[in-house]
C-alpha cells in the first residue's frame, strides 16, 4: 500500500538513508549528512519539509522544499528550495514524483512563496512551471593572471583560518552578510552551516591579524562559492593570498549579477568568463518579485522613467512604475479591475523576459519595447546565493 506523507522526526535516518542510497547509485558513496549539514547534519531537524512516497513503510521517493526567507534591496521573499528529488530505482515509472512536486507547489502557494528554485534538468522541470532564469558571472583566474597582473601586490598581510560554529570572527562575518543587497535567509547560529554546504570550506579573512572579511571556498579545488570583504578593493589582493595560500593554480568565482564591484575587478584581470542562467525558477508572486529585484537593480543604476503594465497568464496583472529611481509595483485582478495589460505575456515568456540573460534576445522584448519599456530595465538581476538553496 502507497501513502504520500510529510516527514516526521522518527523518519531522519531514513530521510538520509535514502537519499545516500539513490544518490550513490549514479555518483558514487555520497554522506548527505556531510553534503549538506543544515539539512541533515545533527539536530538539523528539517524533516518535516520532506515530502515522500512509502510503500509498507518504506520510502520509495521523496522531494525537499527547504522555506528560506530573503532579503531583497528592503523586500522580504519566501522562497521554496527544491532539492533531494529522489525515487527508488525499483520505483520509477509509477508517477511518484509528478504527485509529490504538486503536492510541494501546492503547499509553496499556500504558505506565500514568492518564488521557487531547483537545479537539475530543464525539460524535467518545465512541466511544473520551473524555467532556466537568473543571471549568474562565473570568472577563472590563473596563476598565469595572478603573476602578471598582481606581482606587485604585496600579499604577506593576508592570511585565513577557518570559520566555525564558535570563532571569535562569527558575528564579525554574519554582519558583513546582513549587509548585502541579498540577506536575512540565514541565522547566526546557522551562518557556518549552511557556509558548509556542498563540501564548501568557509574561511576567516584577516589583514594584519585584523577581520577583513569571509571567503567560502570547495574543498575539493578553487571555487569561490561566496566572499565579501569589508573593503571590496583588497579582492586582488586576497585572491593572490589565496592562491598561494592553498597551493591552486585557478580560483573559479561565481558573482550575482548585482555585484558590480567584483564584476569589474574581475573581468579586468581573468583568463575566463562567462554569463549563464542561474538555477529554474518558479515565480509564484511577479508582483513581489519584480519588485524586490528592481530595486536592487537600481541601487546600482540610475533608472530611467517609465511606466509598463505587463499581463500574466492565470496571474495578477502587473503595473510598474519608476520615478526618480524610485520603484513602485502594483498589481490588479484582471476580474475585478479597469487596468489593462499593455502587453500580454504566458508565464514563460515572462520569466524569459524578465528574469533571463537571453532577456535581450527574446521575441517578447520587442514587444516590451513597442510599448515603451524603458531601456536598462531588464533583465533584472535575479540571484539567490548558491549556499542557501539545496
Amino acid at each position: 500500500m502507497e501513502i504520500f506523507v510529510k516527514g516526521t522526526t522518527e523518519d531522519a535516518q531514513d530521510i538520509i538513508d535514502f537519499a545516500d542510497m539513490v544518490f550513490s547509485k549514479n555518483s558514487g558513496p555520497l554522506d548527505f549528512a556531510g553534503l549538506i549539514p543544515k539539512l541533515y547534519g545533527d539536530g538539523a531537524e528539517t524533516q518535516q519539509y520532506h515530502y515522500m512516497v512509502k510503500e509498507n513503510g518504506k520510502i520509495k521517493a521523496m522531494v525537499c522544499v527547504l522555506p528560506v526567507t530573503c532579503n531583497v534591496a528592503g523586500i522580504e521573499l519566501k522562497v521554496g528550495c527544491v532539492g533531494t528529488v529522489s525515487v527508488h530505482p525499483r520505483s520509477r515509472g509509477k508517477g511518484y514524483m509528478q504527485k509529490l512536486m504538486n503536492m510541494a507547489l501546492e503547499d509553496m502557494k499556500s504558505q506565500g512563496c514568492s518564488l521557487s528554485v531547483l537545479g537539475g534538468q530543464r525539460q524535467r522541470y518545465e512541466f511544473f512551471g520551473y524555467e532556466p532564469a537568473g543571471i549568474k558571472f562565473e570568472f577563472t583566474l590563473t596563476s598565469d593572471n595572478i603573476r602578471h597582473k598582481y606581482k606587485g601586490l604585496d600579499s604577506s598581510g593576508i592570511h585565513f583560518e577557518p570559520l566555525l560554529d564558535d570563532s571569535p570572527h562569527l558575528d564579525d562575518a554574519y554582519q558583513l552578510y546582513q549587509q548585502g543587497i541579498v540577506n536575512g535567509a540565514r541565522t547566526k547560529e546557522q551562518f557556518a552551516t549552511i557556509l558548509r554546504t556542498w563540501q564548501t570550506q568557509p574561511l576567516v579573512i584577516l589583514e594584519n591579524g585584523k577581520f577583513a572579511g569571509y571567503v567560502a571556498l570547495s574543498k575539493d579545488g578553487g571555487a569561490v562559492r561566496e566572499i565579501e570583504m569589508i573593503d571590496p578593493a583588497l579582492l586582488p589582493v586576497v585572491s593572490k593570498a589565496l592562491a598561494a595560500e592553498k597551493n591552486l593554480d585557478e580560483l573559479h568565482f561565481t558573482v550575482p549579477p548585482y555585484d558590480l564591484g567584483k564584476i569589474a575587478l574581475l573581468g579586468d584581470v581573468c583568463d575566463w568568463y562567462r554569463t549563464s542562467y542561474e538555477y529554474n525558477y518558479h515565480i509564484m508572486d511577479y508582483s513581489s518579485v519584480i519588485e524586490a529585484f528592481l530595486r536592487c537593480k537600481a541601487q546600482n543604476i540610475m533608472l530611467q522613467d517609465g511606466r509598463i503594465v505587463l499581463g500574466i497568464e492565470d496571474s495578477d496583472i502587473v503595473e510598474i512604475v519608476v520615478q526618480n529611481n524610485q520603484v513602485i509595483v502594483n498589481k490588479y485582478d484582471p476580474d475585478h479591475s479597469d487596468i489593462q495589460a499593455q502587453v500580454s505575456l504566458t508565464k514563460r515568456e515572462a520569466t524569459a523576459l524578465l528574469f533571463s540573460p537571453l532577456s535581450e534576445y527574446t521575441n517578447w522584448k520587442q514587444a516590451a519595447r513597442q510599448s515603451n519599456l524603458p531601456s536598462g530595465w531588464l533583465p533584472l538581476p535575479l540571484y539567490i546565493p548558491p549556499l542557501d538553496i539545496c
